[in-house]
């Protein structure tokens, strides 16, 4: 009996755990959980190590700190605007406000002005909402970015690591501002043109070829960074990685058409592109306007391309009154459902303000339909929280949904941050955070058969229904296994809760 066990014995204990269930029905790690649910600090150490399947909702460039940024930019000799602090290439000129990251690199005044101007820290000091806070940071920072990409690839995988993070599904735009360029030059976009005849497209096949190559010199990068050929249990390198195609929605319709195309020739030629995503400001004026038709662009895509038609998550619901006016909170998640195929949606904030939203939300049950939650991002861009947010609204429905991070390194939070908010402001049983931890995988876009007939229950599939983690497999379940790559790291995620758990015995 070690000391968890003894404090579990206390009167006062035995009365906290009455309130969230019966001592009996309890494990010693569900028992801690139970105790230190209100304690932040403790809360936060015990969910820092508890497993997390995966995020299914982070952008590349989003998930990286000022600090990563800002040291990348000094070593590779870019230049920084101190008027806009937008980083740039050389040449520099200190004297027209345009000096070397480097030579301010350890100045506290414009270094801490530089990491608010990257993020929403302290957003509240300064001119922009914390919405437009938000979306300004990215042109910022963005050619800090260039040629870093594998060493972004590096962090943000080191980071999922050590917060036993099992999958990332990532968010990039590889290729896309050149399908914007080709969108431009070549009229055959300009809606005249069959979808076939523009799939076949040379300079849309080269493009294809290029981003796969530019891709493999990324993961490169970040595998040389780690040191994983040497050294493959560093934490990192053994964070599976696949990525969504990021389409810029911004864009007039000709270009985001282009974007989509490589998108979905990308999920067809590398098991790595599992999925696309539209994102950019979905309250932009384009946006807005355009809504509809871009998610008939999806549909015809998906259509042409019917081994993809089920890789589709999309922002959607990310509006909120008083940034856009009623009627735009009535259809965007509809229509990226019913239009595009949507299987999952990320955000999903107005989802009451739908047209015939209980529908919606029944519907997206019974398909299964996951919602990307993002609870710190939601707070920060559209100042919705709370009992204001959807969580429980969805979660009553009986629609799955699985916590991530959006852009963590905007936020300046990580993925344990958002159980953490999570649990305490929903009051979450440690048997609902398991079940997040698993939609994580479950509704990933890895290839193959799911681990579990029923989540909630963790009723496993027949082949592996008498198994148990880290006990000789059944053949029947090593087959099965095999045949799944989902299936796989299900399993993986079932064994790291065993040991996990096992530390409260």
């Amino acid at each position: 009996m070690n000391r968890y066990s003894k404090l579990m014995l206390t009167p006062c204990l035995m009365l906290l755990l009455s309130l969230h269930g019966t001592l009996a029905s309890a494990g010693p790690a569900e028992s801690y959980f139970n105790h230190v649910k209100d304690d932040p600090l403790l809360l936060r150490h015990f969910l820092y190590q508890f497993p997390k399947g995966g995020d299914l909702h982070s952008h590349l460039d989003g998930a990286i700190y000022a600090e990563n940024y800002i040291a990348w930019a000094a070593t590779d000799g870019k230049c920084i605007d101190l008027s806009s602090f937008i980083i740039d290439l050389p040449p520099c000129d200190a004297s027209a406000g345009r000096p070397r990251v480097a030579d301010i690199q350890f100045d506290p005044g414009i270094i801490n002005s530089i990491i608010n101007a990257f993020s929403i820290r302290n957003y509240e000091f300064g001119p922009l909402s914390s919405h437009d806070q938000f979306f300004a940071t990215f042109q910022r920072y963005i050619v800090a970015s260039h040629g870093r990409q594998g060493s972004m690839l590096a962090e943000v995988t080191e980071r999922a690591a050590r917060q036993k993070v099992l999958y990332l599904e990532i968010m990039q735009s590889y290729g896309m501002d050149i399908a914007r360029n080709l969108a431009v030059k070549n009229e055959k976009f300009n809606g005249n043109t069959s979808l076939a005849e523009l799939a076949k497209l040379d300079a849309v096949e080269t493009l294809v070829t290029d981003t796969l190559v530019f891709t493999d010199q990324v993961e490169q990068q970040w595998q040389d960074e780690l040191g994983c050929k040497n050294a493959p249990d560093i934490p990192g390198c053994a964070v599976e990685v696949r990525y969504l195609a990021q389409v810029i929605r911004t864009f007039p319709r000709d270009q985001v058409l282009a974007q989509t195309l490589l998108a979905f020739k990308l999920i067809e030629q590398d098991p790595r592109y599992v999925g696309l995503n539209f994102v950019a400001p979905e309250d932009a004026s384009i946006t807005l306007r355009d809504h509809r038709v871009q998610m008939q662009i999806i549909r015809d895509l998906a259509a042409h391309f019917p081994g993809s038609s089920n890789k589709i998550s999309l922002h959607a619901g990310e509006l909120a009154l008083p940034l856009v006016p009623p009627w735009e909170l009535r259809h965007h998640i509809g229509e990226a459902v019913h239009i595009a195929g949507a299987r999952r949606i990320g955000h999903g904030v107005d989802v009451i303000h739908e047209d015939d939203a209980m529908e919606l939300l029944e519907y997206m049950a019974q398909q299964r339909i996951l919602v990307e939650i993002n609870l710190t991002s939601n707070a920060l861009i559209l100042g919705v929280e709370g009992a204001e947010h959807p969580f429980e609204l969805y979660r009553s429905k009986g629609v799955p949904l699985a916590l991530s991070t959006d852009d963590e390194g905007v936020s300046r939070i990580d993925l344990t941050h958002e159980y953490v908010r999570a649990t305490q402001t929903y009051d979450l049983s440690y048997v609902y955070l398991k079940e997040l931890s698993r939609n994580a995988l479950a509704y990933s876009f890895l290839p193959g058969a799911d681990l579990f007939m029923d989540i909630p229950r963790a009723e496993k599939v027949k082949d592996c229904a008498q198994d148990r983690v880290r006990r000789k497999l059944s053949n029947s379940c090593q087959k099965f296994l095999a045949s799944s790559e989902k299936a796989r790291l299900q399993w993986q995620l079932e064994e790291d809760f065993n040991l996990f758990e096992a530390k409260y015995d």
